[in-house]
């Protein structure tokens, strides 16, 4: 689907950057082979995994992929029958098969349901425990080859190291010898040809028995093995020559095994390649702070705070400036671009000065664009579009063709040329096309006449277009057509400096004679100026510059007014806040008088019971007796209390604000708020994964301010509120193996963090120490932990931990 483009919009270099986030070859290899592609499935596929893979980077620090290399030269080489790999080689198949058995427990732990996509990589993920443990019974870390990899080998080594005692010792008592003294030129033990010898002088040569195996280089000095040793160093030798042999076997052996499982090896290798590109976006999706895109195939582009990748990190490794840099005033920030195309027009026009931002938004749109079909997030605001496009086509910059020897206007023509052949031949498929400054680099008026007419066939084919340009016609054209829109880049006449904010559906002005006159231009030169231009176009241009200067003032009153609706709401709260408390209070003192009414009546009761009692004794008459009754129960109903009416409590509106993340009542899922109309019964605009519902206030809780989750992702959320829901503040272990018992505090200790829990007691009992010394070892290096303590002696002492967690 590329078409030269990859270039001109810098797709090239977001790969050299995504490269950086990888773990191994393999991945860098991955993200070289990197295309977009145009079908939907494939794309959302892509996606989803990406976005699982943030997230299990955010929650659990990543897939492990610690060892990975790439091997295949290793495996090609095992391929061929009788071939023998070196230590070296064994030791990174080792590492690389290892790395499955790491990945399957680490999503062993997890909700199956939180990573479907991930988990059908996982689960085809072959392992090789007894590989591994072979290799490593055989091979050191260090590349030796251990004694135990085979009861010969053992054996050899015996023999090796006794008959190098034997030789050194028998080497030694010739040196203590006094008869070898005046021969010997240094009392040391060395060696020449794999053969243990005596330094010996010169002129001692002829009077020393034994062999010469070397002489050095003054001469002075020959290298001896005494004849009483040469039959041990012809042993030591061949036992040399067997351990070489043994060793030689069990590398056989260990490429053979390798050669086994070669198929699967090879298998999940190309697995654990796809697991480290994944690794690799979602890292570069949270350097960028992106965004999982919303697909269509209706050819619609809706971005919203979007960001160019390259500036964005660019300027975060630069230190903000907003001081001239070449003439040109350089944003310490970037600046987000809002835009939409492919909906109720095809065709956007944007003018505005030189130095505005123009070209900027054209290259955010097609590389974001690129990015979305690689499966990459695009540095923009959650709710953002993107159309799958077959094909994307840019005339950016101004490259005159030396080679062809074309002029600058011939050049551009060239390219559109060529892009209007390949349109005519793609019909009923959705394309791009990005056009700076398009007609430039010839007369006026027929470049604008020729843009006139490019534009129209365009529209025509059902081709997205945007494109820059200074000609004033060009802007009256788009306004008058159905399918096109004119767009502007936003200027600050206060500081004489482009904001880079494109207004859509606003003209903009190239503002020339203007800031002329702010940069000193004499004022008589500016009057001819505005003569030649005419008073139409002069006319044109002040109300272009009067509308965006009132667009600015209501902006400003429309901040204004939020802001003050903002302070009246958490007015209204406060004093609702206080209402609730004051009818608290009011209830709470009249149930206690109405308790303290009750118990005066039944203490007055029992006296009187007393007395009838005694008036019992007294034998008076049943009818008097039925008398008092009667009085004490008529005083005790006028007392006692009447049920309090329930009052359904007033319904606060929670304060929510566009950037905003909120749980959707009845999906029981995040979201984020991307737009609210105040004066509708469902205002608000939620965007849960590719949904976009409206929601009214009541369908929503648990609002989490923009400021605290900017980079929290929903799905985050929804694992996090599941956890808080379900998890205990204490675990029970007591009675498990230790193995069992940390798999299950591991388990334990990751929710309750996600949970948000800031304590959580451990269970473990006393008994013999065991099981609560490994609880602690794991506590000690578990990185969410803060502290970890005894209980106190009330509570369970020594068989309960207390765990705190860091905030």
């Amino acid at each position: 689907m590329l078409t030269g483009v990859e270039t001109i919009l810098e797709y090239d270099k977001i790969k050299v950057l995504l490269k950086k986030y990888t773990a191994s070859q393999l991945g860098a290899a991955r993200v070289e082979a990197l295309m977009p592609s145009d079908d939907i499935a494939t794309v959302q596929q892509q996606q989803k995994l990406c976005s699982e893979a943030k997230t299990f980077y955010q929650l659990h620090g990543g897939i492990p992929l610690g060892g990975l290399k790439h091997i295949g030269n290793s495996l090609r080489h095992a391929a061929k029958a009788g071939s023998i790999l070196d230590a070296e080689e064994l030791l990174d198949i080792r590492k690389v098969a290892q790395i499955p058995s790491d990945i399957h427990r680490a999503f062993a732990k997890r909700n199956p349901d939180d990573f479907p996509h991930l988990l059908s990589i996982v689960g085809a993920l072959p392992m090789f425990p007894a590989l591994v443990e072979t290799i490593g019974d055989c091979i050191s870390p260090d590349g030796e080859i251990l004694d135990r990899a085979s009861p010969k080998l053992r054996a050899i080594r015996r023999k090796l190291s006794r008959l190098r005692q034997n030789i050194h010792e028998k080497l030694e008592a010739m040196l203590r010898s006094p008869d070898s003294l005046k021969s010997i030129q240094e009392p040391v033990i060395t060696s020449r040809n794999n053969r243990y010898v005596l330094p010996i002088k010169q002129e001692a040569r002829a009077f020393f028995r034994g062999v010469v195996q070397g002489q050095s280089t003054s001469g002075a000095t020959f290298f001896m093995e005494p004849l009483a040793i040469v039959e041990m160093n012809n042993a030591l030798h061949e036992a040399a020559e067997a351990e070489h042999r043994e060793i030689r076997r069990i590398l056989l052996e260990l490429t053979d095994e390798v050669r086994e499982n070669l198929p699967e090896l090879e298998f999940a290798l190309k697995l654990l390649a796809e697991l480290d590109f994944l690794n690799a976006k979602a890292r570069f999706s949270l350097a960028l702070n992106a965004v999982e895109p919303v697909l269509n195939t209706d050819g619609v582009v809706k971005l919203i705070q979007a960001r160019h990748p390259l500036l964005e990190l660019h300027l975060k490794k630069a230190t903000p400036s907003p001081t001239m840099q070449g003439g040109k005033p350089t944003p310490a920030r970037v600046v987000p671009t809002n835009i939409h195309i492919g909906k109720s027009f095809k065709t956007l026009v944007i003018t505005g000065p030189n130095t505005g931002g123009k070209t900027v938004v054209l290259k955010t749109v097609g590389l974001l664009a690129l990015m979305a079909q690689s499966g990459l997030h695009i540095p923009a605001a959650h709710g953002s579009q993107t159309a799958i496009f077959h094909q994307i086509f840019a005339d950016i910059g101004d490259e005159q063709g030396i080679e062809q020897n074309l002029s600058t206007f011939s050049s551009h023509i060239t390219k559109i040329a060529a892009m209007l052949e390949q349109l005519a031949d793609a019909d009923n498929t959705h394309s791009l096309v990005l056009l700076d400054e398009i007609g430039a680099g010839t007369d006026p008026s027929e470049g604008t006449a020729l843009s006139m007419a490019l534009l129209n066939w365009l529209v025509h084919h059902q081709v997205n277009t945007i494109a820059t340009t200074h000609y004033g016609a060009l802007k009256v054209f788009a306004h008058a057509q159905p399918q096109m829109e004119n767009a502007s880049m936003e200027f600050d006449w206060t500081t004489l400096r482009p904001t880079y904010r494109v207004q859509v559906g606003v003209p903009g002005s190239s503002n020339a004679i203007k800031i002329a006159a702010q940069l000193g231009i004499p004022a008589e030169v500016l009057d001819e100026a505005q003569t030649h231009l005419g008073n139409n176009n002069v006319a044109i241009e002040e109300l272009l510059v009067e509308l965006q200067q009132q667009k600015d003032a209501l902006e400003t009153e429309r901040i204004r007014l939020q802001g003050k609706m903002r302070e009246a709401e958490k007015t209204t709260q406060k004093h609702e806040r206080l209402v609730q408390n004051f009818e608290t209070e009011r209830k709470t003192l009249k149930e206690k008088a109405e308790t303290e009414a009750m118990d005066i009546v039944s203490k007055a009761r029992r006296t009187v019971e007393k007395l009838i009692a005694d008036i019992r004794s007294e034998n008076a008459s049943k009818a008097s007796i039925q008398k008092a009754f009667s009085h004490i129960e008529t005083a005790k109903k006028q007392l006692k209390p009447k049920p309090p009416v329930q009052k359904q409590p007033k319904r606060v509106t929670p304060k929510v604000a566009i950037g905003d993340k909120v749980r959707v009542k009845k999906l029981n899922r995040f979201g984020e708020v991307t737009s609210i109309a105040p004066k509708s019964s469902s205002p608000l605009k939620i965007a849960v994964g590719n949904m976009h519902i409206q929601a009214a206030y009541g369908d929503i809780d648990e609002v989490q301010p923009k400021s605290q989750v900017a980079n929290i992702s929903a799905s985050v959320l929804d694992i996090q509120y599941r956890k808080a829901n379900t998890i205990q503040s204490e675990l029970n272990i007591r009675g498990m193996l230790v193995h069992e018992a940390l798999d299950i505090t591991d388990k334990y200790l990751d929710d309750a963090y996600l949970a948000g829990m800031p304590t959580a007691r451990i269970l473990h009992g006393k008994g013999t120490g065991a099981l609560r010394k490994a609880v602690h070892e794991e506590l000690r290096h578990n990185p969410r932990v803060t502290t970890y303590q005894f209980a106190p002696q009330s509570q369970g002492g020594e068989g309960v931990t207390v765990v705190t967690f860091k905030d």
